[in-house]
């Protein structure tokens, strides 16, 4: 896809994205972060199936949504029954497939993905919605997503600009070290701007640790998500987001980083 399909989704999206953050009800943002980790969830049992693994469609997403609505409406203890339910159903759920046992292995690791990576991913990034006080949700959530897109964008395009050596070339080609070191002083760059410019509750050093975190996990999550592609033969998780692959694509930094940063906020006391 070119560059101006890119941009010019983002300058569509961005703006409907930031209404929905800032004016709906915690609930609402629920609804359309839950409605993106399902796409994204889609996409990635559509991969596994592609390439040949047999791990169903339906139950997995399932145990995503019951995942997510026990993590965001019922308690922590509501959460660890789902988990372990969930735990229990797939691995159990691949006695039905028809080529048993042969991809059970690959068939149950494909469908756990779903609810626990993806799941927790973006349970932890709605917890930074509805955990703190109304509007210091919101700002949280706007410095999460902010400083993950500012480091992300540094390093797009100091990479295609001085990008000279290959980072991983068999999983990310594009990726070079020059956009990694681009990406890591922008993340933590717009850390900082964005705390000031929303005024986050967050002391300075916080805002550091946040910052040095998502430069690290972002660009992680990304490496990990195009490890699953590269396995499974595919560009692009999908076409839905013309320019930007897939939801799972378009996820993939922010449900890696979620959960270290809400571990993170949780341990200095910031969320309770």
């Amino acid at each position: 896809m070119s560059v101006p399909a890119r941009e010019a989704l983002a300058v569509v999206a961005i703006p409907v994205l930031l209404v929905i953050i800032v004016f709906a009800p915690a609930w609402g943002f629920l609804l359309v972060l839950g409605a993106a980790a399902m796409l994204a969830g889609d996409e990635l049992l559509t991969m596994a199936r592609g390439a040949g693994i047999p791990c169903g469609r339906l139950l997995p997403l399932a145990t995503l949504a019951a995942v997510l609505i026990a993590a965001w409406a019922g308690s922590l203890a509501a959460l660890l029954a789902t988990l372990f339910a969930v735990a229990l159903v797939l691995p159990t759920f691949q006695l039905a497939s028809p080529t048993r046992p042969d991809g059970a292995l690959t068939g149950t690791a494909a469908a756990l993905l779903v609810p626990i990576y993806l799941g927790l991913g973006a349970a932890a990034l709605g917890w930074l919605r509805q955990w703190p006080e109304d509007s210091w949700g919101i700002r949280f959530v706007l410095l999460f997503l902010g400083t993950i897109w500012i480091g992300d964008s540094g390093a797009y395009y100091v990479g295609k600009t001085l990008g000279r050596h290959h980072m991983a070339p068999r999983i990310s080609p594009k990726k070079t070290w020059e956009g990694l070191v681009g990406g890591v002083a922008a993340t933590i760059a717009g850390a900082f701007l964005l705390w000031w410019a929303l005024g986050v509750r967050l002391a300075p050093l916080h805002t550091l640790a946040v910052g040095l975190i998502l430069a690290v996990t972002a660009p992680l999550g990304d490496l990990v998500e195009s490890q699953l592609k590269r396995a499974t033969g595919v560009k692009d998780s999908s076409g839905l987001l013309p320019g930007h692959g897939g939801f799972l694509d378009r996820t993939d930094s922010l449900f890696y980083s979620a959960p270290p940063v809400v571990g993170y906020l949780l341990l200095v006391g910031v969320l309770r």
